[in-house]
């Protein structure tokens, strides 16, 4: 009688174990699901190409000879011929921070999608161009009978007149035309390129159709996605996706919501789009693990409680040894410097500009990248300015 219920306790007790064991599984499971779900709630990008924005009818001729209507998105490829209808508009995106606007009878189709050289082609209708750039990330733009390129932050307008002359306005920023002969167009100056004959005049910025107006709208927009983004949930993914950037190939990454589309993170702080509008979230606000904001070298000092895959999650050697022949510096210190920024990583005062574009407020307690430098010491680092 004693050995039954000796053998009967002791059968209960390792049922309620196992239970226990089974419930603390479940439990980690459902913690590891809820990891991932967190880290997957942004998808991160740093690629041209991305269909952000489509009303109306526009059509899609792809390489592979499939065709059909793009929808939102959708992602293009080099040579993927793009058409906007009567009533058709589309927002695409091009590097990082940088959009083009088709308004409507326009084609479009990208050439090249580096994020150092892109280049586009439209033959027909009209496009704007909301973008950040200098001349090492620069965006060139092919029609019928001109090339432009974009070389510096700003907006443009491109037309493709009757016999296939091209059309620029330069609303904000730098532009230059592609024969070289001509000065570059700045703000508030507009080129017609027919072949071999240009004609420069100035025109009034003040005049804005319905592409002008919804394009600055947009813009708007975007601005204010970007200020919804969840800091804790944009953190993990972040991280998750650390391996697809780094600080050294852009100005920023594209981060898609489902909840209300793709917008713009900036890697510096203090910014805005060209049309003014200021992102609220940026890189130095998501208080990532200081190594996320270091470059990669041979010599660099190892991560805590770095894992095998610690590689994969700093930027890559290669990309900080490309950008150290461009001078040393990430694109977007560069950028900031070219536009005043003194020391635009640790500035206590705000910058200003006459295109407001972007400008440096009181910093954050994150650190500034170490940038770099060759020197004859391997190990010798200086903090960026």
């Amino acid at each position: 009688m004693k050995q039954s219920f000796f053998r009967t306790l002791v059968l209960s007790a390792i049922g309620l174990l196992l239970i226990a064991a089974n419930a603390s599984a479940q439990q980690t499971e459902r913690e590891k699901r809820a990891i991932n779900a967190a880290s997957s709630i942004y998808v991160i990008s740093a690629e041209a190409g991305g269909v952000n924005f489509v009303e109306g009818k526009v059509a899609v001729a792809r390489k592979d000879a499939k065709g059909g209507y793009l929808i939102k998105g959708d992602e293009l490829e080099i040579g993927d011929k793009v058409s906007t209808g009567a009533d058709g508009k589309a927002e695409i995106l091009l590097n990082p921070g940088s959009y083009v606007r088709l308004g409507e009878n326009t084609d479009f189709e990208f050439v090249t999608t580096a994020l150092d050289n892109l280049k586009v082609k439209i033959t027909r209708g009209s496009a704007i161009f909301e973008v950040i750039a200098d001349r090492e990330f620069r965006v060139s733009v092919a029609t019928p009978k001109a090339d432009f390129y974009v070389v510096k932050s700003g907006i443009y307008r491109i037309d493709v007149l009757a016999e296939g002359a091209g059309k620029i306005e330069v609303w904000k920023g730098l532009a230059e035309i592609g024969d070289g002969k001509s000065a570059p167009l700045k703000k508030g100056q507009s080129a017609i390129v027919n072949g071999s004959e240009t004609t420069v005049a100035k025109f009034d910025r003040d005049e804005k159709d319905a592409l002008e107006a919804w394009s600055k709208e947009r813009a708007k927009d975007l601005a204010k996605i970007n200020s919804r983004l969840n800091r804790a949930s944009l953190r993990n993914s972040l991280m998750a996706s650390s391996n697809r950037w780094n600080i050294y190939n852009s100005y920023g990454l594209w981060i898609f919501d489902a909840s209300h589309g793709s917008c713009f993170l900036p890697f510096g702080y203090g910014w805005s789009s060209p049309y003014g509008y200021w992102f609220g979230q940026d890189l130095w606000n998501m208080n990532l693990p200081w190594y996320y904001y270091y470059p990669p070298t041979p010599h660099s000092p190892a991560a805590p409680n770095s894992t095998a895959n610690t590689t994969e999650r700093t930027p890559r050697v290669n990309q900080a040894d490309r950008t150290m022949s461009r001078g040393g510096l990430p694109p977007f210190v560069r950028v900031q410097r070219e536009l005043g920024a003194d020391t635009p990583m640790t500035s206590s005062r705000p910058v200003t500009n006459s295109n407001n574009f972007p400008s440096v407020v009181t910093p954050r307690p994150q650190p500034p990248p170490v940038i770099v430098v060759p020197s004859s010491n391997p190990n010798t680092r200086t903090r960026g300015n």
